[in-house]
Protein backbone atom coordinates (compact mmCIF):
# COMPACT_ATOMS: atom_id res chain seq x y z
CA UNK A 1 0.00 0.00 0.00
CA UNK A 2 1.23 3.38 -1.14
CA UNK A 3 2.08 6.25 1.91
CA UNK A 4 -0.71 8.56 2.10
CA UNK A 5 0.43 12.11 1.54
CA UNK A 6 -1.18 14.66 4.23
CA UNK A 7 -0.92 17.94 5.48
CA UNK A 8 -0.10 20.10 2.35
CA UNK A 9 -1.99 22.86 1.02
CA UNK A 10 -3.40 24.33 -1.96
CA UNK A 11 -1.30 26.41 -4.42
CA UNK A 12 -0.89 27.16 -7.67
CA UNK A 13 0.16 23.47 -8.76
CA UNK A 14 -2.27 21.51 -6.60
CA UNK A 15 -5.68 23.56 -6.69
CA UNK A 16 -7.24 20.53 -4.88
CA UNK A 17 -5.09 20.42 -1.83
CA UNK A 18 -7.29 21.90 1.41
CA UNK A 19 -6.72 25.84 1.77
CA UNK A 20 -5.22 25.32 6.23
CA UNK A 21 -7.38 28.27 7.07
CA UNK A 22 -10.50 26.27 5.98
CA UNK A 23 -9.65 23.85 9.01
CA UNK A 24 -9.25 26.09 11.51
CA UNK A 25 -11.26 24.52 14.89
CA UNK A 26 -10.71 26.99 17.86
CA UNK A 27 -13.08 24.85 19.82
CA UNK A 28 -10.58 21.92 19.82
CA UNK A 29 -9.39 21.23 23.52
CA UNK A 30 -5.75 22.11 23.83
CA UNK A 31 -4.71 18.71 25.09
CA UNK A 32 -6.38 16.62 21.81
CA UNK A 33 -4.35 19.01 19.20
CA UNK A 34 -0.99 18.02 21.47
CA UNK A 35 -1.61 14.91 21.46
CA UNK A 36 -2.12 14.42 17.76
CA UNK A 37 0.87 16.97 17.32
CA UNK A 38 3.09 15.25 19.12
CA UNK A 39 2.48 12.57 16.96
CA UNK A 40 3.30 13.88 14.03
CA UNK A 41 6.43 15.45 15.64
CA UNK A 42 7.84 11.84 16.25
CA UNK A 43 7.45 10.54 12.74
CA UNK A 44 10.44 8.86 11.05
CA UNK A 45 11.96 10.70 8.69
CA UNK A 46 11.20 10.02 5.30
CA UNK A 47 13.12 12.77 3.21
CA UNK A 48 14.53 16.49 3.06
CA UNK A 49 13.82 18.91 0.59
CA UNK A 50 15.81 22.25 -0.13
CA UNK A 51 14.73 24.81 1.25
CA UNK A 52 12.58 25.98 4.07
CA UNK A 53 8.71 25.57 3.92
CA UNK A 54 7.15 29.04 5.22
CA UNK A 55 3.75 28.61 7.25
CA UNK A 56 0.87 29.59 5.54
CA UNK A 57 -0.76 31.54 8.01
CA UNK A 58 1.75 33.34 9.72
CA UNK A 59 5.32 32.94 7.54
CA UNK A 60 7.11 30.87 10.11
CA UNK A 61 9.58 28.55 9.10
CA UNK A 62 7.96 24.93 9.01
CA UNK A 63 11.23 22.74 8.08
CA UNK A 64 12.50 21.38 4.95
CA UNK A 65 11.57 17.46 5.77
CA UNK A 66 8.65 14.91 5.44
CA UNK A 67 7.72 12.47 8.24
CA UNK A 68 5.86 9.38 7.94
CA UNK A 69 4.59 6.68 10.22
CA UNK A 70 4.73 3.95 7.39
CA UNK A 71 1.20 4.92 6.89
CA UNK A 72 0.97 8.38 6.15
CA UNK A 73 3.96 10.67 5.10
CA UNK A 74 3.51 14.71 6.36
CA UNK A 75 5.28 17.88 6.33
CA UNK A 76 7.73 18.38 9.08
CA UNK A 77 6.11 21.51 10.12
CA UNK A 78 2.25 19.77 10.23
CA UNK A 79 2.17 20.05 13.71
CA UNK A 80 3.21 23.82 13.64
CA UNK A 81 -0.10 24.33 12.45
CA UNK A 82 -2.32 22.41 14.90
CA UNK A 83 -0.90 23.81 17.87
CA UNK A 84 -0.43 27.73 17.19
CA UNK A 85 -3.34 27.76 14.37
CA UNK A 86 -5.73 25.25 15.50
CA UNK A 87 -5.96 23.38 11.92
CA UNK A 88 -7.84 20.27 12.80
CA UNK A 89 -7.20 17.08 10.43
CA UNK A 90 -10.13 15.28 8.89
CA UNK A 91 -11.81 12.89 11.65
CA UNK A 92 -10.09 9.71 9.61
CA UNK A 93 -6.69 10.92 10.08
CA UNK A 94 -7.55 12.33 13.61
CA UNK A 95 -8.90 9.04 14.50
CA UNK A 96 -6.39 6.70 12.89
CA UNK A 97 -3.38 8.67 14.96
CA UNK A 98 -5.68 7.85 18.19
CA UNK A 99 -5.75 4.30 17.06
CA UNK A 100 -1.78 4.20 16.93
CA UNK A 101 -1.16 6.44 20.25
CA UNK A 102 -3.46 3.62 22.03
CA UNK A 103 -2.22 0.77 20.47
CA UNK A 104 1.27 1.27 21.76
CA UNK A 105 0.10 3.18 25.08
CA UNK A 106 -1.47 -0.37 25.43
CA UNK A 107 1.94 -2.22 24.62
CA UNK A 108 4.05 -3.58 27.32
CA UNK A 109 7.82 -4.56 25.75
CA UNK A 110 8.84 -7.49 26.01
CA UNK A 111 12.85 -7.97 26.71
CA UNK A 112 13.33 -11.97 26.04
CA UNK A 113 14.25 -11.86 22.05
CA UNK A 114 16.68 -8.66 22.84
CA UNK A 115 18.58 -10.66 25.68
CA UNK A 116 18.41 -13.80 23.96
CA UNK A 117 20.49 -11.91 21.26
CA UNK A 118 17.77 -10.31 18.84
CA UNK A 119 18.21 -13.93 17.15
CA UNK A 120 16.29 -13.81 13.07
CA UNK A 121 12.65 -14.35 14.00
CA UNK A 122 11.26 -17.70 12.22
CA UNK A 123 8.43 -18.25 13.74
CA UNK A 124 4.79 -16.90 13.93
CA UNK A 125 5.37 -16.59 17.38
CA UNK A 126 7.56 -14.29 16.81
CA UNK A 127 6.75 -11.80 14.10
CA UNK A 128 9.54 -9.91 12.00
CA UNK A 129 10.72 -6.47 12.34
CA UNK A 130 10.00 -5.39 9.06
CA UNK A 131 6.22 -5.30 8.90
CA UNK A 132 3.99 -7.13 6.55
CA UNK A 133 3.34 -5.97 2.86
CA UNK A 134 0.29 -6.70 1.92
CA UNK A 135 0.34 -8.47 -1.76
CA UNK A 136 -3.59 -8.78 -2.40
CA UNK A 137 -6.85 -9.00 -0.57
CA UNK A 138 -9.63 -11.34 -1.34
CA UNK A 139 -12.42 -10.34 1.26
CA UNK A 140 -11.44 -11.79 4.67
CA UNK A 141 -8.10 -13.67 3.15
CA UNK A 142 -4.74 -11.48 2.50
CA UNK A 143 -1.80 -12.68 0.87
CA UNK A 144 0.69 -10.98 2.31
CA UNK A 145 4.96 -10.86 1.98
CA UNK A 146 6.46 -11.26 5.54
CA UNK A 147 10.38 -10.11 4.59
CA UNK A 148 11.81 -12.92 6.55
CA UNK A 149 10.50 -15.57 4.41
CA UNK A 150 11.47 -16.87 0.70
CA UNK A 151 7.66 -17.01 -0.18
CA UNK A 152 4.31 -14.80 0.78
CA UNK A 153 1.93 -16.50 3.20
CA UNK A 154 -1.79 -16.49 3.37
CA UNK A 155 -2.86 -14.74 6.49
CA UNK A 156 -6.18 -15.34 7.68
CA UNK A 157 -8.69 -12.76 9.08
CA UNK A 158 -11.95 -15.18 8.11
CA UNK A 159 -13.05 -18.03 7.18
CA UNK A 160 -14.81 -16.44 3.63
CA UNK A 161 -13.53 -15.61 0.14
CA UNK A 162 -14.89 -13.01 -1.73
CA UNK A 163 -13.14 -11.50 -4.69
CA UNK A 164 -11.80 -7.81 -3.42
CA UNK A 165 -11.14 -4.86 -5.98
CA UNK A 166 -7.87 -5.84 -6.31
CA UNK A 167 -9.57 -7.71 -8.88
CA UNK A 168 -6.79 -9.40 -11.76
CA UNK A 169 -3.71 -9.40 -10.05
CA UNK A 170 -4.98 -10.25 -6.74
CA UNK A 171 -6.97 -13.17 -8.77
CA UNK A 172 -3.46 -14.04 -10.07
CA UNK A 173 -1.64 -13.66 -6.69
CA UNK A 174 -4.13 -15.95 -4.75
CA UNK A 175 -3.92 -18.41 -7.60
CA UNK A 176 -0.66 -18.71 -7.73
CA UNK A 177 -0.67 -19.67 -4.01
CA UNK A 178 -3.15 -21.87 -4.26
CA UNK A 179 -0.52 -23.58 -7.11
CA UNK A 180 2.06 -23.73 -4.77
CA UNK A 181 0.26 -25.34 -2.05
CA UNK A 182 -0.46 -28.38 -4.71
CA UNK A 183 2.36 -28.44 -5.84
CA UNK A 184 4.21 -28.98 -2.05
CA UNK A 185 1.41 -31.55 -1.36
CA UNK A 186 -0.54 -28.65 1.34
CA UNK A 187 -3.76 -29.69 -0.80
CA UNK A 188 -5.93 -28.19 2.67
CA UNK A 189 -6.22 -24.75 2.00
CA UNK A 190 -6.60 -22.44 5.10
CA UNK A 191 -10.25 -21.32 4.12
CA UNK A 192 -12.81 -21.94 1.67
CA UNK A 193 -13.16 -21.19 -1.51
Amino acid sequence: MPLRLIGYWRNEDHPDYPEPSDLIDRDWPDQDRDDIASYLRGGIFFRGFMGLSPCRICGQHNGSSEFTDGVLVWPEGLAHYLTEHAVRLPPSIENYVRQQMDYLDSQKPDIAWWTSGAPPTTSIDHPPLAPLRRLAWFGNVQLVQDPDRRHPQLLIAGDTLHLHADGPKARRLVTWYEDLMRATEHDTLPYTR
